[in-house]
């Protein structure tokens, strides 16, 4: 689309440089004007009354990373690996080196007989392969772009990857990293976020504000981004044919900004009928988004409750402050307070919390894009809805 076309009622330029309710439940998850920026929204008034479950609500200050098409995520640290095992998924060869080439030579892994997987162990600050030892070590095509490759946990678990790997060890403890692209990245994160199934529109929206998120900055200093809630959960690539992988290429590059920046775009997965302002769950904005508390209307006719029971230890969490939700979850477990909307009610055993909503409640409520979608609603207009006074932007 040309330079100043309108759509939907929107003005799109490039940046210079840069239902039925069962079938909606399951798509969920499981200022200073740039002037070559479209304006998405603005609010009409203020209404008083959705990020992940576990994502805190931190605001980045890192500068947007505009230009890169590339990003680095760590990668199974959940797990704290002191043995990861690497093999190429399917015909994929892969040339693995260590950090110190000139004492040991370069690997092939190309599925062959004695040259299927290599297991990497930590020995303090070293990674050793076999009888090799070096500080760090690589694996990616033979040309060194991309690959697709498989890392285990022996035992755990075990994932696909598309990209670069480089692994470390720091105290005994493997640090795994890939490099991805940043579109696989999105659709990876898409796939985790929302089921195939979803309508179009829904999945388009959640590639917009994935690839927001990612773009406005990294979130670590090792590597830009997890692949827990903490940053953005991250499954294996999409195949080609997958409804995914079409979401993120109809919206390539395009992302949500506030006064001309890559917005670190927030999410929750129900909102219970309103989303929050940051003020609304305890948290100051000062110069960066403050997010508009917005009616989401699909939540409104499709209420629903959770309850749970927690110790009487401690003080009980305060409803509507994240932080407090977040501590009491990494206490009592995060099924036990899934949502900052709830009540507390003291009884002998502890506390009974009731709740509407699942997550946050910042940001757009995933389930309410997926109602809004099947009745009709373009990405746009699901943008604008969640995210008044932002613009969208497409970057290179």
């Amino acid at each position: 689309m040309r330079a100043g076309a309108m759509r939907n009622g929107i003005r799109e330029i490039s940046h210079p440089r840069s239902p039925k309710r069962a079938e909606i439940a399951r798509w969920g998850p499981r200022c200073r004007k740039n002037r070559n920026a479209a304006r998405v929204g603005h609010p009409q008034r203020t209404l008083r009354g959705c990020l992940w479950l576990g994502l805190p609500l931190l605001l980045l200050t890192s500068s947007p990373a505009t230009a890169q098409q590339e990003i680095r995520f760590g990668v199974l640290g959940l797990f704290h690996p002191k043995d990861l095992v690497l093999q190429p998924e399917g015909s994929q060869v892969l040339s693995v080196a260590a950090q110190d080439a000139a004492k040991n030579q370069s690997l092939v892994l190309n599925g062959e007989t004695g040259h299927r997987l290599i297991v990497f162990r930590a020995e303090g600050d070293r990674v050793i392969a076999g009888s090799r030892s070096a500080g760090s070590w690589t694996a990616a095509a033979r040309d060194g772009g991309a690959a697709d490759f498989r890392l285990t946990v022996p035992g755990r678990f075990h994932r696909v990857y598309r990209g670069r790997f480089t692994i470390q060890a720091r105290k005994g403890e493997l640090l795994a990293m890939v490099a991805i692209d940043r579109e696989t990245a999105v659709a990876s994160i898409v796939a985790a976020e929302m089921a195939e199934s979803a309508p179009m529109e829904a999945l388009k929206a959640q590639a917009v504000v994935t690839r927001s998120f990612l773009t406005a900055g990294p979130r670590h200093l090792d590597f830009d981004f997890c692949d827990t809630t903490h940053c953005q959960f991250l499954k294996s690539p999409p195949t080609a044919t997958n409804r995914v992988t079409s979401a993120v290429q109809a919206t390539r590059g395009q992302v949500l900004a506030y006064r001309g920046k890559p917005l670190a775009a927030m999410y929750t997965s129900r909102c219970g009928g309103q989303t929050r302002t940051l003020r609304d769950v305890g948290m100051e904005p000062g110069e960066a988004y403050p997010y508009y508390s917005v009616r989401c209307q699909w939540c409104r006719r499709h209420p629903a409750t959770w309850q749970s029971k927690i110790g009487a230890s401690g003080e009980p969490p305060r409803p509507g402050n994240e932080r407090s939700r977040i501590a009491a979850a990494r206490q009592w477990g995060w099924s036990a307070i899934p949502g900052s909307d709830f009540t507390a009610t003291a009884d002998n055993a502890g506390w009974r919390l009731e709740g509407h909503s699942v997550g946050h409640g910042v940001g757009m409520c995933q389930l309410g894009a997926g109602g809004m979608a099947a009745a009709g609603a373009g990405f746009r207009e699901i943008l604008s809805h969640y995210y008044p006074n932002t613009e969208l932007i497409t970057l290179p």
